[in-house]
């Protein structure tokens, strides 16, 4: 989907804003997902940006982590495999459908599949820089 249609999602400014541009969600980390048969179902992402820089361990730089939530109304179609008690997704492709949107979510290890719905929102919060759930690592 191409980024301009993205930015008419409502809150996907935000996330645009803080990311400068669309995540790639690489290798970002499912927290969690909540499936309402008649209301709002959400799924929710703990992403950040990689750079090309290394640390002294040989890890690439991670910046600008972020809480990403994606609010479902309508859901129309799951295909879902995998859960764990991690689940990490290797990216998230958006597609706007006839009908609604389609959330791809590439398997990497535990949950993965995709999520349809009639109509999507998205909440963004930052996650400050040394909190616990920023403690990923990005070997090269």
């Amino acid at each position: 989907m191409l980024e301009e249609s993205l930015k008419s999602i409502p809150g996907a400014e935000e996330l645009f804003a803080w990311f400068d541009g669309w995540p790639s969600f690489h290798d970002a980390e499912i927290l969690s997902l909540t499936l309402n048969s008649s209301g709002t179902s959400t799924l929710t992402i703990h992403s950040w940006r990689m750079t090309s820089q290394v640390d002294e361990r040989g890890y690439y730089v991670l910046e600008k982590h972020g809480k990403v939530s994606f609010l479902l109304q309508g859901v129309f179609g799951l295909e879902l495999d995998d859960f764990s008690p991690q689940n990490v997704i290797s990216g998230l492709n958006l597609r706007q459908l006839g009908d609604g949107f389609q959330l791809d979510l590439g398997p990497c290890y535990g949950l993965a599949g995709s999520i349809s719905a009639r109509q999507l929102a998205i909440e963004f919060e930052p996650v400050p820089e040394g909190s616990s759930s920023t403690a990923h690592e990005q070997s090269i």
